[in-house]
């Protein structure tokens, strides 16, 4: 594997594997200034990287246009409207993507959101549950002709160290509609099924050219703290101080989280590595709850987010 590590960045690991990532072309989801999407796209731009920002705020990602055409006058970029909570707009980027002449090399499934209070969306689901995994899920299956156009295709999924906080609730996805609603479980569960999702693709596709890895990026001060409360940093107080600041020095940069994005999306020694998850740009077995890489929770996973779409994705 790479000699990648927590230290590098991602215009390190960009720049290491520039050859890897010119001409490609990549979708990066949640392009929010000052986030890892944003700065994933703006080192793949760097490179030469054709790349589509995709995320829900039109206005979000004009800037993050802005920002890289100030830094690379040149740089080729598209800008995509999804908003992955709801199925409707999901379909309707898809639709879009499917029109592109080019085809899509690397997926990277970046957006997300953390510790929001309880929320049913359009779709009858809970907020977390529905942006981090069934938006992910409908979104990818949906473009998978797109990538399949590509010589080498790879879909990377976020996912967090927060999976540990919980698995899958089979028996209760929603909560009881709210009423038992804890937003760190629904965090985890949104995460671990992040997980579940790239080991259930990456086994359905085996025996095909598409590769599919799960990442923790690792902790950096982001706007996905943005539902942080007092009680919350209590709850954390290993981690937080009162007043938010972090506490020991596991807090990284932005672009030190970053990194592993795009070691997952190029790196070519992890391609046979195909559903693995990876932490720091390497891959890390040992960081994983076994719920979270059960092939039978995988599998019942992508059978229950097939019923909430209302389709069937088979090989």
């Amino acid at each position: 594997m790479s000699n990648f590590d927590t230290n590098s960045t991602a215009e390190s690991v960009a720049k290491a594997l520039a050859t890897e990532i010119r001409s490609k072309t990549v979708i990066v989801t949640g392009v929010t200034p000052g986030g890892y999407g944003a700065e994933a796209a703006r080192v793949l731009a760097l490179e030469g990287a054709k790349v589509v920002l995709a995320g829900r705020s039109l206005s979000k990602i004009k800037a993050t246009d802005e920002a890289i055409k100030k830094e690379t006058p040149d740089a080729e970029l598209r800008e995509l409207v999804l908003d992955l909570s709801s199925q409707k707009s999901v379909r309707e980027a898809a639709d879009e993507v499917l029109k592109y002449s080019e085809a899509i090399d690397v997926l990277i499934l970046n957006a997300g959101i953390m510790g929001t209070p309880y929320e049913k969306m359009v779709d009858g689901l809970e907020l977390q549950f529905a942006t981090n995994h069934v938006g992910n899920f409908l979104f990818t299956n949906l473009i998978i002709p797109k990538l399949f156009e590509a010589p080498a295709p790879r879909v990377v999924t976020v996912s967090s160290v927060g999976h540990q906080w919980g698995p899958v609730r089979f028996h209760d996805y929603d909560f009881q509609d709210g009423k038992v609603y804890d937003k760190w479980v629904a965090y985890g569960q949104s995460k671990t099924a992040s997980i579940l999702f790239t080991v259930e693709l990456a086994d359905r596709y085996k025996n095909t050219k598409l590769r599919a890895f799960s990442i923790h990026p690792g902790g950096a001060a982001t706007s996905l703290h943005q539902h942080m409360t007092k009680e919350d940093y209590e709850r954390f107080s290993d981690f937080y101080n009162p007043d938010g600041t972090a506490k020991g020095n596991w807090l990284r940069t932005v672009e030190q989280c970053s990194a592993t994005h795009i070691v997952a999306s190029f790196d070519p020694s992890i391609a046979n590595e195909t559903g693995a998850y990876l932490t720091e740009c390497k891959i890390a077995t040992d960081q994983v709850a076994p719920y979270a890489i059960d092939k039978e929770n995988a599998t019942k996973l992508w059978t229950l987010t097939e019923e909430l779409v209302g389709q069937k994705f088979n090989v």
